[in-house]
């Protein structure tokens, strides 16, 4: 049986005679397995292994692994966190941003003082969840300083979709072209813009002009695109969650300042993982199971909003009704579903939610299925913490600890 000693001696040999990572690298290309019979006992083997992992660890990263944060030992569900960077071009607004564990959606919308519209969508994917064995072979290429793409010409369902239902004129095009690229390891990009034609005048402007693709302004920002190094803040952070509950999305919206009105917009979708239950949309259908940015996914369960719009006060504003209850300071109320419950001239829906108003922000507990009652929906509310400036991102919670 080997000794410790015999364990670090192996060690010490390792650190004198091992290759320096830059050679590794260089060797990568032209090393080919060869045969050789084993002579190193089992000890210096497993010497050998625990060696080459430290040696090849700084050389290959995978950013996209949830890890335990080293200084404080929190957990972060990267799922939570942007996987790449996208500068906005000028003239541009980022919105809406949408988080799933393993599908971002960023959206960008032109705002150019042309009643016409001009907007890109950008997707990226990682665990398989784009298939790249669907680009069609003939597809043209694109250099993106360096990385190679290309551009894939479809309709809204052959040979994929690169948007669900609800996003503003990126899938209006027939046909589209997308770019398709690897923008960092383990990650896959689509990225589609479309505008519609000038037709008519600024005072007169053919509002439904048809839309055309429009891959340059693709290529221009698909170059930009590069590994994420941010961070997503969160207004909040979560605390208990009923059982069986887990986070699902996550979707921001910042005011564009186009719009009188629209402030801080930040949701937290939760599911048990069975489709079967909770939130189902009434148009639900065979050609309409897809994702929408603005309203629960199928089957989720919860739903906490939290927002900062012109009318956050929409409850206490006026004297009645009284408040149900105060929950950390905030005035809080027992309401109905009015958005997503029962369409009009149906009965009228029952308490599902809890809003809580203060300070310029509104927060609502929404249940959408039996699974979380009135008695859990508070238990959310009265363990969700507040950042200690809603009005400010700059102080928001790491999405990435603050959401399980």
């Amino acid at each position: 049986m080997r000794t410790e000693e015999d364990l670090r001696a192996a060690f010490d040999h390792l650190g004198r005679t091992a290759p320096a990572p830059d050679d590794l690298l260089a060797k990568l290309d032209t090393l080919r397995p060869v045969r050789r019979r084993r002579r190193t006992p089992l000890v210096v083997a497993t010497a050998v292994a625990t060696a080459t992992a430290a040696i090849a660890g700084p050389l290959v990263v995978n950013h996209l692994n949830d890890r335990a944060n080293t200084t404080g030992q929190e957990r972060r569900n990267l799922a939570w966190t942007p996987w790449v960077d996208l500068p906005v071009p000028k003239g541009m607004k980022l919105n809406p941003r949408v988080y799933t564990a393993n599908r971002q959606d960023y959206e960008l919308i032109g705002f150019t003082g042309k009643p016409w519209i001009t907007a890109c969508l950008l997707t990226v994917h990682r665990n398989g969840d784009f298939d790249p064995a669907k680009i069609p072979a003939g597809s043209p290429r694109v250099d993106l300083n360096g990385r190679p793409g290309r551009v894939v010409h479809s309709t809204p369902s052959r040979p994929f979709n690169p948007a669900p239902r609800g996003y503003l004129g990126v899938i209006q095009g027939n046909p589209l072209q997308t770019i398709a690229w690897q923008p960092g390891d383990g990650l896959w990009a689509l990225l589609t813009c479309s505008s519609q034609r000038e037709l008519g005048t600024l005072k007169a402007p053919q509002l439904d002009a048809p839309y055309q693709a429009n891959v340059p302004l693709a290529v221009t920002i698909a170059k930009s695109v590069s590994p994420g190094t941010r961070t997503l803040g969160s207004p909040v952070k979560v605390g208990h969650l009923p059982e069986g509950l887990r986070p699902d999305r996550v979707t921001y919206r910042s005011p564009t300042g186009e719009a009188e009105g629209f402030g801080q917009n930040f949701v937290i979708d939760l599911s048990d993982g069975n489709p079967a239950t909770g939130f189902r949309p009434r148009d639900l259908d065979a050609s309409a199971k897809d994702d929408r940015p603005y309203e629960p996914r199928p089957g989720d369960d919860l739903r906490i909003r939290f927002t900062t719009d012109k009318f956050w006060n929409q409850m206490s504003r006026f004297p009645q009704p009284r408040p149900d209850l105060t929950i950390n300071g905030m005035k809080a109320w027992y309401v109905a579903d009015l958005v997503f419950g029962e369409p009009i001239g149906k009965p009228k829906p029952a308490k599902t939610a809890i809003r809580m108003e203060g300070d310029g922000v509104a927060v609502v507990i929404q249940g959408l299925s039996a699974t979380p009652d009135l008695d859990e929906l508070r238990k959310v509310a009265e363990t969700l913490r507040l950042a200690g400036n809603p009005h400010d991102p700059n102080t928001w919670f790491d999405a990435a600890v603050a959401i399980p």
